[in-house]
């Protein structure tokens, strides 16, 4: 009954496993470009900040920290580990 179940879950691990490797392929990609939109926004709140605009650069800023790599990124890892870890328990049955 064991090897049954192995014969059919195969499939399913193997798109798992294409599934985490390039969802991580795209997570390097969108954290690069996550980066660099990240800097333009602290620039831009240091820009409002001088010129006396404070809501505009406490905005920049929150935005700038949901951008950074501790914002949107951490979810985006967060599900790839959660896909790893179901297909490292289909593939210890």
């Amino acid at each position: 009954m064991r090897i049954i179940l192995k014969i059919i879950l195969f499939p399913v691990s193997l798109v798992l496993s294409i599934l985490t490797a390039f969802l991580t392929f795209l997570l390097g990609i969108g954290t690069t470009i996550l980066y660099f939109l990240m800097s333009f926004c602290i620039i831009g709140s240091i820009a409002s900040f001088i010129y006396h605009d404070t809501v505009t650069g406490i905005q920049a800023l929150v935005i700038a920290f949901l951008v950074s790599p501790y914002g949107l990124p951490m979810i985006g890892a967060f599900c790839i580990a959660l896909i790893e870890t179901v297909n490292c328990k289909i593939r210890a049955i």
